[in-house]
């Protein structure tokens, strides 16, 4: 019984499920701090899309975790991937609209950056990297995956 709750397959998903939930839950909190009202339009778009994958993301590891198998896990991943991915650009984003000669270029005329201090940004920047580092790997273990699959038969 144990042991079919928590398999392989569940447990990635599981993973995946808390990582856009993470991400999700930070979206909404920039939400509630008015960050429509803040950013300009691409860049809110941005913030909505990132937003919309993370539940998308969401949705699809719960499919994948009441399924249980290995078939179900594509969509997930994609999603998974495609939220690290523009998570890491938005927190680039951020970074460089904070320092440099585009200061605030991703702001509306008049307004400030959300809250912010560098020690967040250090925190963002480096999730983000570690997130974007994790795709590279389980994409490079799922090609090598594929490849001995592929000679052995």
């Amino acid at each position: 019984m144990i042991t079919a709750l928590f398999s392989r397959q569940r447990i990635y998903a599981l993973l995946l499920f808390l990582g856009a939930g993470i991400l999700m839950a930070r979206t909404i909190i920039m939400l509630f701090q008015g960050a429509l009202e803040v950013l300009v339009w691409w860049v809110s778009a941005l913030l909505i899309l990132e937003l919309l994958i993370d539940l998308a993301c969401m949705l699809t590891s719960v499919r994948w975790f009441i399924a249980n198998t290995k078939n179900e896990d594509r969509i997930p991943l994609r999603l998974g991937t495609s939220a690290a991915i523009l998570h890491a650009v938005r927190v680039l984003i951020f970074v460089i609209g904070r320092a440099g000669p585009w200061t605030d270029f991703d702001v509306r005329p008049g307004k400030e950056a959300l809250y912010w201090n560098w020690e967040l940004v250090y925190f963002a920047s480096v999730l983000s990297a570690l997130g974007v580092i994790g795709v590279i790997v389980i994409w490079t273990l799922r090609i090598n995956a594929k490849k001995k699959a592929n000679e052995n038969h």
